[in-house]
């Protein structure tokens, strides 16, 4: 609990930004697009897969129909022919029906009637009558009703048909038909009549043999060779009138009339191809006869295909819900996982005092790289407290210096006023200039310089010429036990330096190399240009400082800083500390001594653009 409350600040405070949130955004991506990416693919192949199955078993059981219906047909036709050019048949075509017909003629009706009888174990089972008509005695010899005149045959419907085609001299056509049989049936049945004009041999026709087909019957027959029950077969003749199908108000019809279907013939035979018919997508394929001129069109509702692929969505709809809830927990154990690393570094950053050694190594027992990130951070941090500490103790000197600097302000005067009173009582006491009028007329001098220049940064030129008014006070005091020799770059002239920089740097050659010596010594005082700085030297040739000694000194120059207290002066180490405040680190004194031989020390500030 305490973790997501930390997380859910970091996602309130910086929002989109929030680092935890754009990878648990980018891992939720890169899980459920691919999620996404393989349902639509796997939906799009079983769709393919079933297309390429619905028209593979829609074609196969429109051929395996299209034969049986061929190969009935054949037999049909066979039989319809044996019949047509039969002996009995061409009796009964010829002669007239007597009045009163002997044994022989009752025998060979009979003989006939049989032979009407389709005994063949396929068309026979939805044959349901075949007539012999004779045109010369308008009799008809009918299968199941034997020998009728016509003009009392119930059955009659066929014979305008039948005048109509002998017209034209048609030898053979099929014609759908309702038709009752018998007396007092009520129902008319459904027959697809195939007419033989007879006899076979003579061009002259006598009659006709009708051979009727039970479309009930051809409908069980038809769904038998089929297994897709729901599948709508129709059979059209090379007219396109409708020869069969389960719906008898089509019979008869022209193909065209029927608006679904009447642009089915023009797509590619033996292609199925999905239409929307009566608000449902059905698929409709046709073939053509390998026999006669019959075309079957088979539509097949999708149905039961639709809801195949509606349980197929169904079942990809709850794999993405459920690969989206466990995308969310893995992101979110991922992003968490990624987090940790980040919500412990913001940690040491805001509290890095409770990061120690120790407890780095607790939280990180291995070295990795949030191990190395944390040290540099709590290293970082070890030196900023180290800074804010040298910070204050340099504060605290700052603020001493600045009140030793407000009682210089005061002091020099003093001194200034006070020297000028005990010149004058010296001249008049003396009746005029003397050694001791001089001395307090150059230490006068150097305590005007720092009344009259409010500036820190003075030209060198002046500052050489207030080192020869101090060294004009040490000649009167050591009575001229040293001499200075000057060579200063008159390019180095130019320049500005702190004031009091070479006084006390004269000051520390006297007293602490010339004159423990006892004998008369040399001070030198040079200034050149060298790589863009401005190098000072003052050298003397006094006892010098022992090697340790002076590595000592010049690591305190070079990393240290003075603490005025009671009792100091103005020496080496203040001249270089404002150096260094005032230039920078890279200038300030350095020391070179050799014992009884002399010190050098070496004053370097940037040379002027």
């Amino acid at each position: 609990m305490k973790d997501f409350a930390g997380v859910w600040f970091y996602m309130k405070h910086f929002k989109i930004h929030s680092i935890f949130l754009r990878n648990f955004l980018l891992i939720v991506c890169l899980i459920i697009l691919p999620v996404c990416g393989i349902g639509a693919a796997v939906y799009y192949v079983y769709n393919k897969v079933m297309q390429e199955e619905v028209s593979s078993v829609h074609l196969i059981g429109l051929s395996r129909l299209r034969d049986m219906i061929d190969m009935t047909v054949r037999e049909i036709d066979d039989f319809a022919l044996q019949i047509a050019s039969d002996e009995a048949s061409r009796w009964l075509l010829e002669e007239p029906y007597p009045a009163t017909p002997d044994y022989a003629m009752n025998t060979q009706l009979t003989a006939l009637r049989q032979k009407l009888t389709p005994v063949n174990k396929i068309s026979g089972q939805f044959i349901n009558s075949v007539y012999l008509y004779a045109d010369r005695s308008n009799y008809v010899m009918s299968s199941n009703l034997s020998l009728w005149k016509m003009d009392w045959f119930t059955d009659n419907g066929w014979w305008n048909d039948y005048l109509t085609h002998k017209k034209e001299s048609d030898r053979y056509w099929v014609s759908a038909r309702a038709a009752k049989q018998f007396i007092g049936e009520q129902k008319p049945k459904q027959l697809l009549s195939l007419y033989y004009m007879a006899p076979l041999d003579e061009k002259v026709k006598q009659g006709a043999v009708i051979v009727n087909i039970d479309t009930e019957r051809l409908g069980h027959f038809i769904n038998n060779v089929n297994d897709l029950v729901s599948e709508d077969i129709y059979i059209i003749d090379k007219d396109g009138i409708i020869l069969y199908n389960s719906e008898p108000a089509l019979l008869n019809r022209s193909l065209a009339d029927i608006g679904s279907l009447k642009n089915v013939l023009r797509g590619s035979e033996g292609t199925p191809v999905q239409m929307s018919i009566g608000g449902r997508t059905e698929s409709v394929a046709y073939l053509s006869s390998q026999y006669n001129d019959w075309i079957f069109i088979s539509v097949i509702p999708l149905q039961l295909y639709d809801e195949k692929n509606a349980h197929l969505r169904t079942y990809l709809y709850v794999i993405f819900a459920a690969g989206f809830i466990v995308a969310l927990l893995l992101a979110w154990l991922i992003a968490m996982k990624v987090f940790q690393p980040i919500r412990k570094i913001i940690s040491i950053v805001e509290n890095p005092d409770k990061w120690n050694y120790g407890e780095l190594e607790k939280q990180e027992p291995h070295r990795n790289e949030i191990r190395q990130v944390a040290a540099a951070i709590t290293r970082s941090h070890d030196k900023q407290v180290v800074m804010e500490q040298e910070l204050r103790k340099r504060l605290v000197l700052l603020k001493q210096a600045q009140n030793v600097a407000l009682q210089s302000q005061i002091s020099p005067h003093f001194l200034y006023n006070t020297l000028e009173t005990i010149n004058w009582n010296a001249m008049r006491l003396t009746g005029g200039e003397n050694k001791v009028s001089d001395m307090i007329t150059s230490l006068s001098l150097l305590l005007r310089l720092s009344l009259e220049t409010p500036s820190n940064l003075i030209p060198v030129q002046d500052e050489l010429q207030h080192v020869r008014h101090y060294i004009e006070i040490l000649m009167i005091r050591y009575k001229n036990s040293f001499t200075v020799a000057w060579d200063i770059d008159e390019y180095a002239m130019r320049s500005r330096i702190p004031k009091f920089t070479l006084q006390p740097l004269v000051e520390n050659a006297v007293y602490h190399g010339l004159k423990p010596r006892q004998d008369k010594g040399t001070i030198r005082i040079t200034a050149e240009r060298r790589d863009g700085r401005i190098f000072f030297a003052i050298a003397d040739d006094g006892v010098g400082i022992d090697p340790e000694r002076t590595a000592h000194i010049n690591n305190e120059l070079q990393h240290g800083y003075s603490e005025p207290g009671a009792g100091d002066h103005i020496g080496i180490k203040n001249v270089n500390q404002r150096i260094k405040l005032t230039f920078g680190e890279d200038y300030g004194i350095v020391i070179v001594s050799r014992p009884n031989e002399g010190t050098c020390v070496q004053l370097t500030i940037p040379a002027p653009q």
